[in-house]
């Protein structure tokens, strides 16, 4: 037990009453702080490797169930954007040739698809053991729990809901399905509390392990989120869903919790690094593999042909035969990513509006129809239809709007890109040939960046909104990353792998407070250097402060929420208060935990779900707290 090797400040002190002079008693006080902030050797443990066997079979387990759910909402993307009706395109020759892609230039059948398909997603919804509410991924992250009872059809529904090509990210499922194993396997042994949190939220990094290009951001990911949707937590400890007592027999000193970090990071990372290797493993890449780069082509070198030393061969856009050049890196870049960071939170307002206007139309809508006596089971069924169509008209209108946007992301880059560009020469250089610059208009038009990006925020909503299940980070990825190609667009001078990483992190990070999991995916996947990356930093701190830390993101939420006069009483995170608000109360609420709950937990067609008074939102507990 924990308890058996864990020591607080008050026992190290009792042992060292004897010093003799000052200068050892300081010594000791240094060392006690160094024994303190090492923690135990808990690698001594038995039930330490115990549990390192069960994140690896965890995250080994979740590499094959990622390659499950891609391979099948893939499939069937695949196989219905490419069916082919008199003149039609197959949608895969329309990203291929980079023609079809403008605004109009959808095809109407795909409407057909996306209406039948959102009956069915209302279908599976009327099931009676699919759950009330899904739960996102900031929920189930807080919880550190998943009914596993309700994980096949959330899986089932989400994979049904990307392979429709609806604007929703894959996080959540996969989030789930990964809770669910970790939450199931925790049960099965009779776990405590605790080692059944520890359990799910191993089971969830193993999940995140094959969405990213390195397993490092899975288990960053997986703290960031468990810091800010657990702010009455101020040890930044991922697993204490309930009082220490509960998991440390005869425990009284609340310090002792503050021991078992690097334990969590220990184990999560086993998980993701094993659901990376089984995904990467057997699919050679991951869900968002990286694009390629070169270095900087000097003026009068574009007839020269250029070889290994010169570029970086990496998958991506060498599919393309054409890979974009990297500009170098240069001070003001830093001063420049303001404005795009403030860009950036001002098209994050735009998204939320939409989230909850749609959220608020929803529930109108159901209560209209309900009032005219259409039976509950046609309405859950009605609203999944109604937002297909929804999507459905805005990829007619867009075609790049279709899906998360992870595979249109590369050919938005290289389509709408106007510039130099490096040539494969021969199949490049892992063929034996080599690279050649050149230079490519673009075939995507700026007014069609700007469609795709406002329709992708307006799809979205209409998706969360009307009952498609998914998340949210992956879509804003993509819109981010057409925002920077607008910027490109619209001012010649600013290097496109300036203005694309820094909205491509920003966007996201306008109210998701991951700010360091988005810049290091953005570096990853881009290729980046550090001093490419620091730009990157700049604009995603700008955009969350442009929204969350201004409270511009609160404001909106309270509004829409009945919450009026919340935020301005519970300033930050580290400020636990009760609130009086009539006969309810809020205890334990910070900023980014309302702004977590509302926009990433709250399911569509309810007010806020849990009541102001209840302990589990108030606590932010999970449900074995």
């Amino acid at each position: 037990m924990l308890a058996t090797y864990t020591t607080s400040e008050s026992d190290y002190a009792n042992n060292f009453t004897n010093a003799p002079t000052e200068a050892e008693e300081e010594a000791k006080n240094d060392a006690l702080q160094l024994l303190l902030a090492f923690g135990p050797a808990f690698a001594r443990e038995s039930r330490f490797w115990k549990s390192s066997c069960y994140s690896l079979l965890l995250g080994t387990l979740m590499g094959f169930v990622a390659l499950l759910f891609f391979n099948g909402f893939n499939y069937v993307f695949e196989t219905w954007t490419d069916w082919t009706f008199s003149s039609t395109t197959p949608y895969s020759h329309k990203l291929e040739t980079g023609l079809g892609l403008n605004t109009g230039e959808g095809e109407w059948w795909w409407l057909l698809v996306t209406v039948s398909g959102g009956a069915l997603v209302g279908l599976i919804r009327t099931l009676p053991s699919f759950p009330s509410h899904v739960d996102g991924l900031f929920r189930e992250v807080r919880d550190l729990h998943v009914d596993p009872s309700h994980a096949p059809l959330v899986f089932l529904t989400s994979c049904l809901s990307l392979g429709l090509g609806a604007s929703v990210g894959p996080e959540a499922a996969m989030g789930n399905a990964g809770g669910a194993i970790g939450s199931l396997i925790g049960t099965l042994r009779s776990q405590s509390d605790r080692r059944r949190a520890i359990s799910a939220f191993c089971g969830m990094a193993g999940a995140m392990g094959a969405l990213f290009p390195s397993p490092v951001l899975a288990v960053l990911l997986m703290h960031e989120l468990s810091v800010t949707s657990r702010p009455g937590d101020s040890r930044f400890n991922a697993a204490v869903t309930a009082p220490i007592e509960s998991f440390v027999e005869g425990a009284a000193d609340p310090n002792l919790a503050q021991h078992d970090f690097m334990e969590q990071v220990t184990l999560g990372g086993i998980a993701a690094t094993a659901g990376y290797a089984v995904f990467y493993g057997l699919a050679e890449y991951t869900y968002i593999d990286p694009v390629n780069r070169v270095n900087h082509i000097s003026p009068g070198s574009l007839n020269r042909t250029y070889t290994a030393h010169d570029a970086f061969d990496l998958r991506g856009l060498k599919e393309f035969g054409l890979i974009i050049s990297v500009s170098e890196y240069e001070t003001w870049h830093l001063l420049a990513a303001v404005p795009l960071g403030v860009f950036a939170g001002i098209i994050g307002v735009v998204g939320l509006v939409l989230l909850g206007a749609f959220r608020k139309a929803n529930v109108r809508v159901r209560e209209r129809l309900a009032k005219r006596g259409v039976n509950a089971k046609a309405i859950e069924v009605a609203m999944p239809m109604l937002g297909g169509l929804i999507f459905g008209m805005i990829a007619v209108a867009w075609p790049l709007t279709l899906g998360d946007g992870a595979l249109q992301l590369p050919h938005v880059i290289k389509r709408g890109y106007s510039g130099d560009w490096i040539k494969l020469v021969d199949g490049g250089i892992r063929e034996g040939g080599g690279i050649k610059a050149s230079t490519a208009s673009p075939t995507i038009t700026v007014g069609t960046l700007w469609g795709t990006l406002l329709g992708k925020l307006l799809s979205m909503a209409a998706c969360l909104g009307f009952g498609f299940v998914g998340g949210q980070i992956f879509p804003c990825i993509y819109a981010g990353v057409c925002a920077g190609m607008i910027v490109t667009r619209v001012l010649p001078g600013m290097p496109v792998t300036l203005a694309v990483p820094c909205m491509m992190s920003a966007v996201p990070a306008s109210f998701a407070p991951i700010p360091f999991t988005l810049v290091g995916l953005t570096a990853l996947v881009l290729v980046m250097d550090g001093s490419m990356a620091a730009p990157v930093f700049v604009a995603t701190f700008v955009s969350f402060l442009t929204n969350c830390g201004m409270g511009v993101t609160q404001g909106v939420l309270e509004r829409q929420n009945g919450l009026a006069g919340v935020m301005t009483k519970t300033r930050n995170n580290n400020q636990h208060s009760t609130v009086g608000m009539g006969k309810k109360t809020m205890e334990d609420v910070s900023a980014l935990q309302d702004v977590s709950e509302i926009i990433f937990a709250n399911e569509p067609g309810e007010n806020i779900r849990y009541d102001l008074g209840e302990d589990s939102f108030a606590r932010g507990g999970g449900k074995n707290a």
